[in-house]
């Protein structure tokens, strides 16, 4: 019988580019993805380790797939961040399974292969070959693992290594081979997108043009950017975004509004840096989207460090705020770095993701009763989700053809979408 596989993956737009690059070779070696868990001769879950309440939700998950495989007679490979950070923890909780470490993902035919097992590297993903990725109208394509970063309170560092990024004409031939199969969508992903080719003599900006330069009808959505990183290629990287087939759309993480608590975590930029590449962005593309990442409760955080955080969040008004509450994480600096308590963190993540809530829906109320281009996507219930070319989401009463551009007329607004209507009279 032909071996298949089921394959769950948690966490970043990275681990979901990691996932398809190990589908894509376990599909080469002849296995057949599985839709569902009773059909598949291996079990392969790409885990995510970034927060302690992740982590106790992969090893619950871990844990019931184990009983599941055990029982089944199936194999089952644990890949990922929480089993290269956390090795011993992911064995206790599934003593069945295979552990693929991040930094040797192509190993994983021989991983789904066998029972049990520790397939690793040196910390350093030398394989750099990205195969052939199957487009189901969005391909996800890695450029890049690992950073240049030393923030105090992050595991990826010790999950992902140093920065690594694959050459340009890897990810060309993977946007080109995707767009000729049907793929209306690009993602390049990246732990730091704005860090891309500084370890071969490449960069972010010269690789979008190239990709722009592949013939199809397709947008492109770059990855999250540090800050520092992007005052290094902004100019470039503006006149990049450009082309219209570039999303307007910048993932650019502030974490903290205050200067000495960036200082302290080993952020490597200024709020005043974050706010020129703002400034830049916004004066560039009034109607772009950006959106932002904040942490609440990190290490030596006051009050006035708060209240700094949120009149940023004020005066910059993104287009979406992720708020999450620092949790200290083993064998990172700021585990033994006194933090607020929790019952602080709490309050202050409620207070920023209210006003995170109340700019997003004042930006979107500009949109109120215009006329938006957007790509659909999928089908939820009986509507259309759907990006405009700035990848704000819009939600599209009844269901249009997917991957198709359209014109809808905006209705009504939400902190974080808006609902549209092809009936624009």
């Amino acid at each position: 019988m032909k071996p298949s596989f089921y394959l769950e993956t948690y966490g970043c737009w990275l681990n979901v580019g990691d996932s398809e690059i190990m589908a894509s070779l376990l599909e080469e070696a002849g296995f057949s993805r599985a839709s569902t868990l009773q059909e598949a001769s291996t079990i392969i879950v790409n885990t995510c380790a970034v927060r302690a309440e992740t982590e106790r939700k992969m090893l619950r998950r871990l844990r019931e797939l184990a009983t599941l495989a055990q029982q089944r007679g199936v194999r089952l490979v644990v890949a990922g961040c929480l089993a290269t950070y956390r090795p011993a923890l992911v064995a206790r909780a599934a003593p069945n399974a295979s552990l693929l470490a991040t930094d040797a993902i192509e190993l994983v035919v021989e991983a789904a292969s066998s029972r049990g097992g520790l397939y690793a590297g040196d910390g350093v993903r030398r394989w750099m070959y990205l195969p052939r990725l199957k487009a189901r109208g969005r391909i996800v394509v890695p450029i890049a693992v690992g950073c240049l970063g030393s923030c105090t309170y992050c595991v990826e560092p010790l999950t992902r290594g140093a920065l690594r990024s694959y050459p340009p004409a890897e990810v060309v031939a993977r946007v080109k081979e995707g767009v000729e199969g049907g793929a209306r969508e690009v993602f390049l992903v990246a732990q730091d997108a704005a860090a891309y080719g500084l370890d071969i003599g490449s960069s972010l900006p010269s690789l979008l043009k190239e990709v722009c330069k592949v013939e199809g009808d397709f947008m492109v959505r770059v990855g999250m950017m540090e800050p520092g990183m992007t005052m290094r290629i902004l100019d470039g990287l503006l006149e990049a975004y450009e082309d219209p087939k570039v999303y307007r759309f910048l993932h650019l993480p502030l974490q903290s509004g205050s200067d000495e608590v960036l200082r302290r975590v080993g952020r490597q930029y200024t709020v005043e840096g974050f706010m020129e590449v703002v400034k830049a962005y916004r004066s560039r593309f009034p109607e772009g989207c950006l959106a932002t990442d904040v942490m609440v409760g990190l290490p030596g955080e006051s009050e006035e460090d708060f209240q700094a955080t949120l009149k940023v969040i004020e005066v910059v008004e993104p287009d979406k705020v992720h708020v999450a509450r620092f949790t200290p994480r083993p064998l990172t600096p700021a585990a033994s770095m006194k933090a607020p308590p929790e019952w602080v963190k709490k309050a202050r993540s409620r207070v920023a993701s209210k006003l995170a809530a109340e700019v997003a829906l004042k930006r979107n109320k500009r949109w109120l009763g215009r006329e938006v281009e957007v790509l659909t996507t999928t089908h939820v219930g009986g509507s259309t989700m759907c990006r405009s070319r700035s990848y704000k989401p819009v939600v599209v009463e009844g269901l249009l053809e997917p991957w198709s551009w359209t014109r809808v007329k905006v209705t009504s607004v939400h902190p974080y979408y808006l609902k549209a209507s092809t009936h624009r009279g």
